[in-house]
């Protein structure tokens, strides 16, 4: 009997992972594919020097607290790669997101010296120049154009979410999430995060960058991303974060959690 309800919460534990806002009708943050960005094609590339960094990025970056950089190859063909995960999610989640974007860049990029992949779990990064430590400028802003906030929490946004900046910068793995509580029924939650590579006076330049080159897009909204190669932040109407983190290595046990991470991987790759 204590078999069938381990197999049965495992399945429930997988259409929640899975089908979050559909299947239950529950709002939830999925892993959501941002896209790729293909750059210097060149059809003379060696694609397994490629394929042996994204394999090595894969297998190390939950071992290096959600971040890590490596290269591979020697003069002309050294490529550079870095993969950084969301601070809040899981060990396991971080592996399937990292799985994904590698398996998006193989597919999408195949042919291309620099790359990048976002996901909303995971961000990866690969070039043919050395590209650690320095700021790059590409961002994106992501906003559900109806969806505009309460004209009395408008004014809020902007110094609540210049303090996330500021805390992220300050923190260790440079990641911060926060809660704003305008009233008993309005509340806001903030997130922000910088690649480890670069300093803190530069993560908390780059966030205040985003803020003020997307304030007009997203200062009357309720719910909005913003994605760069070296920052990134979140805000929205729901506590979208986990409470867990994956800044903590964690090993890989046969557990109902690690059944269910196989199990979402799977479908992932059947339903993309």
């Amino acid at each position: 009997m204590k078999s069938f309800y381990f197999v049965m919460l495992c399945v429930i534990s997988f259409f929640v992972l899975v089908f979050p806002n559909g299947f239950f009708g529950l709002a939830d943050d999925t892993n959501r594919e941002i896209g790729p960005i293909c750059n210097k094609a060149d059809n003379t590339v060696n694609e397994d020097i490629f394929h042996t960094l994204l394999d090595s990025l894969a297998s190390n970056v939950v071992d290096h607290q959600g971040f890590y950089q490596t290269t591979v190859g020697e003069n002309s063909s050294r490529v550079y790669g870095s993969i950084l995960c969301r601070g809040d999610i899981s060990a396991n989640n971080c592996s399937i997101c990292v799985l994904n974007s590698t398996r998006v860049a193989s597919n999408d990029c195949p042919k291309n010296r620099d790359v990048t992949v976002w996901f909303s779990w995971c961000f990866l990064r690969y070039s043919d120049e050395n590209f650690f430590g320095d700021m790059h400028g590409i961002t994106n802003a992501f906003t559900n154009v109806t969806d505009v906030d309460d004209p009395s929490l408008v004014s809020q946004w902007l110094p609540f979410m210049s303090g996330v900046a500021a805390a992220a910068s300050e923190n260790s793995f440079m990641f911060h999430t926060e809660e704003l509580n305008f009233n008993q029924s309005e509340k806001r939650y903030g997130m922000a995060q910088c690649t480890r590579d670069i300093n803190r006076q530069d993560c908390r330049r780059c966030l205040d960058d985003q803020l003020v080159s997307f304030g007009a897009t997203i200062g009357n909204k309720r719910r909005w991303e913003i994605y760069g190669p070296n920052c990134f932040m979140w805000y929205n109407d729901y506590q979208f974060y986990a409470n867990v983190s994956t800044l903590q290595s964690v090993a890989w046990k046969p557990s109902c959690r690690s059944l269910v991470a196989v199990a979402v991987s799977v479908a992932l790759l059947i339903i993309m």
